[in-house]
């Protein structure tokens, strides 16, 4: 089912930097999903609801808002293991502020701004949710001196139209993405590379962030992050009072009287576990009759990696030992950690899943025709002949990949001795 607006004459979508689907337009998809499951009369939609297992092995869903409990039966059980929370899923903020303060999840922000009550915005948090307020506050007529932007560390961009240029060279502008990875001596040689080609970006090129969890952007959103001038970098918020916000490292005076003021909650991963999904080091995907969701096998890519464990599961033999040698992916404390080397990880864990998968020609068909697959040639200018040329002829991608992959095994990057915990 295409989401994008822009489609070949076979109805294939078309890659484009400035095709993004809005907030409705999502919704309005899985409205369509929804119906066509219905329609189908083989699945059983239950919203709202919790599922659980008791001792005996019963399986339940419980509907969370009438406490209706019904019992099914399944051969195998999909879960997924996250503790994500985001702001809008907590109960007020996560440390003590003052009655008179005014402050809202980012999901409000644009309830209050179109209201006009408020002189002063500080949007709290430096992650992608954290650059999200900003721009639309930007977009929708807020100035930037009516801005303050509480960021407790700086973080790495990706840029999505640093890299790619349009329909016609995307196979030529990923070249800069790989060939670093074969003549760079380090990994944070080539991060700085990327930097330099405009594909990575940060706020302040005096400091080195510390972050970086794939917070994708495009250069005029850059330069209005860049355009905020009230920028506090004192460390995380501890309270907020009438009239101070006190912080780690320090306290500033509240940019306005607390009823011209909105605080705007954007702070996600506060326990430091990657949003909930730092999974334990003996996880497995497929374990007996429960197949565990969590982990992404496909750089930066949740749906593609979906519909590869999915492949596995329904063309495979039922062989768990088997089916999870196909796949890699982070694990545990030291390679789950949001730093710069996680764009690297995720890159070498594709190519693992990839080489292993590709021993089964049938199975690299599948994902080279996957429409969640970026790369898949029906997203791209000439095709599958694009494609091969892309990855055999004088670019030589293919030879490049394999590349990186031995020599973060050869222990060749100084950054990274331990293969990204794959053993």
């Amino acid at each position: 089912l295409p989401l994008s607006n822009i489609r070949d004459k076979k109805g294939n979508e078309r890659f484009s930097v400035n095709d993004l689907a809005t907030g409705q337009e999502i919704k309005d998809y899985y409205k369509v999903v929804v119906e066509q499951f219905r329609e189908c009369g083989r699945v059983h939609l239950y919203f709202n609801c919790e599922y659980s297992k008791d001792d005996s092995g019963n399986h339940f869903v419980t509907n969370i808002d009438t406490n209706e409990v019904t019992r099914v039966s399944c051969k195998k059980v999909v879960v997924v293991h996250t503790n994500l929370l985001v702001p809008s899923m907590r109960n007020g903020p996560p440390f003590p502020i003052d009655s008179s303060i005014n402050y809202a999840p980012l999901n409000e922000l644009p309830t209050h701004v179109a209201s006009k009550q408020y002189k002063k915005y500080v949007v709290i948090g430096a992650g992608k949710t954290g650059s999200d307020a900003i721009t639309y506050l930007l977009r929708n007529g807020v100035d930037q001196s009516a801005i303050t932007w509480i960021t407790s560390r700086d973080i790495w961009y990706f840029v999505r139209d640093g890299l790619w240029g349009g329909y016609k060279s995307y196979r030529k502008d990923t070249v800069k993405l790989v060939d670093p990875l074969v003549k760079c001596k380090s990994l944070f040689e080539v991060f700085l590379q990327y930097e330099k080609d405009g594909i990575m970006a940060r706020l302040d090129t005096s400091t080195i962030p510390e972050v970086f969890k794939g917070a994708t952007i495009d250069k005029s959103e850059l330069a209005g992050f860049k355009s905020i001038k009230d920028v506090v970098r004192l460390g995380r918020v501890t309270s907020i009072t009438s009239d101070e916000i006190k912080l780690e490292k320090g306290t500033v005076p509240l940019p306005a009287p607390p009823a011209d003021t909105l605080f705007v909650d954007c702070m996600a991963d506060l326990d430091g576990t990657l949003y909930g999904y730092r999974h334990p080091e003996d996880f497995k995907i497929f374990d007996g009759n429960q197949i565990n969701l969590g982990p992404v096998v496909v750089s930066f890519n949740i749906s593609c990696s979906s519909a590869i464990i999915a492949y596995i599961e329904s063309t495979f033999a039922d062989d768990s030992e088997m089916r999870n040698n196909l796949l890699y992916f982070g694990t545990g404390e030291n390679h789950t950690k949001p730093n710069f080397k996680m764009f690297f990880s995720q890159f070498y864990y594709q190519n693992k899943t990839f080489n292993a998968v590709g021993a089964y020609p049938p199975a690299m068909q599948f994902v080279l025709n996957s429409r969640t697959f970026l790369d898949a040639p029906c997203h791209h200018y000439l095709g599958l002949p694009g494609f091969i040329w892309a990855m055999v002829g004088p670019s030589q991608m293919a030879k490049k990949a394999n590349k990186f992959v031995e020599r973060v095994e050869s222990g060749d990057f100084p950054d990274c001795q331990d293969y990204f915990g794959v053993a």
